[in-house]
């Protein structure tokens, strides 16, 4: 995977029906998250959703079905992570409970032909990895892959300027050689920065967009379409952007429709986007722009902080 915008081959969509309501952390309490969520974390710690709330889990595991069939229609292969065992819902859970395999975005990179397992502040997300290891071992055999994993979070809850290198798929970008890292504190750090340049090497340039602290990930500030078409939101961005994205054609949207997930699209090709109904008015902006926006529902995934760009993660882009 080269680029945002490469034809999608082969991808990983996540699954609704392994949700365990995760224990209230500082993280939490500090990044964008609907009050209901909130709420529902606050009061049920540690309980599976389909047990509290059947209506909304099934609605939740329909949309991404939904999501996994479009894509296979379009000739995509797609791979879905597995259930956890329960010695892996355990997992760390005398720290923070919770867990699910929503969105594979965060717990791996692919760039170019290297895929990399992230390390990730969330205790209660730590375990997702073991849920999409099958897939990824899969997917390298017979290749020029090259797969690593980042050295392992601490068995603590992260601190602030935490020594441990972590890294999230959400707040990753990648255009060819430059790859957009952002930092806000609550998810990547500079320790986790600092890792994916040394590991990348000098191929490479890892540029740091500085984002708002309650910003949980670049791609909640901003998406890029294709060459020179991007979805942004300025008032989550702290600072310039680097100059190979200055001269882009920018969809702007606002901070509530930022907080709708209305940057967190899914980029079939450098013609096509996926993105939540509820976005009318931006895929009208982009439909303006020449792009094909095809508009389904995702708004019980969307209510977990995260949409289709996090409910995915692309293994092959042409």
């Amino acid at each position: 995977v080269h680029h945002e915008w490469g034809t999608l081959k082969e991808v990983i969509v996540g699954r609704g029906e392994d949700i365990i309501i995760p224990s209230w952390s500082d993280q939490i309490e500090k990044v964008e998250v609907p009050a209901q969520t909130k709420a529902l974390i606050k009061k049920y710690a540690g309980k599976r959703l389909s047990e509290i709330d059947p209506e909304t889990s099934q609605k939740i595991v329909s949309q991404f079905d939904g999501l996994a069939k479009l894509l296979e229609n379009r000739g995509i292969i797609v791979h879905r992570p597995r259930l956890f065992t329960p010695d892996e819902i355990n997992y760390l859970s005398y720290i923070q409970k919770g867990g699910g395999s929503l969105f594979p975005r965060d717990p791996v990179l692919v760039i170019g032909n290297n895929v990399i397992e992230t390390a990730l502040q969330g205790v209660f997300r730590r375990k997702e990895k073991f849920a999409i290891r099958s897939i990824l071992l899969d997917a390298v055999k017979n290749s020029q892959a090259k797969y690593v994993s980042m050295p392992p979070a601490s068995p603590r809850m992260p601190e602030d300027n935490d020594p441990d290198p972590f890294i999230e798929g959400g707040d990753v970008l990648l255009n060819g050689y430059e790859i957009y890292v952002g930092y806000s504190g609550r998810a990547t750090n500079q320790a986790g920065i600092e890792w994916l340049k040394q590991y990348l090497g000098p191929q490479y340039q890892v540029h740091t967009i500085q984002l708002k602290p309650d910003v949980l990930h670049l791609d909640c500030a901003m998406a890029l379409l294709r060459p020179g078409l991007g979805i942004i939101c300025r008032d989550r961005i702290i600072g310039d952007l680097p100059n190979s994205l200055k001269n882009f054609d920018w969809v702007e949207v606002t901070e509530e429709e930022a907080r709708r997930l209305a940057t967190n699209a899914l980029v079939l090709d450098k013609k096509t986007a996926i993105m939540d109904q509820q976005h009318q008015r931006i895929a009208a902006e982009v439909r303006k722009r020449g792009q094909e926006v095809l508009l389904i529902p995702f708004d019980a995934v969307s209510a977990w902080e995260g949409a289709f760009r996090c409910a995915h993660h692309p293994l092959r882009r042409d």
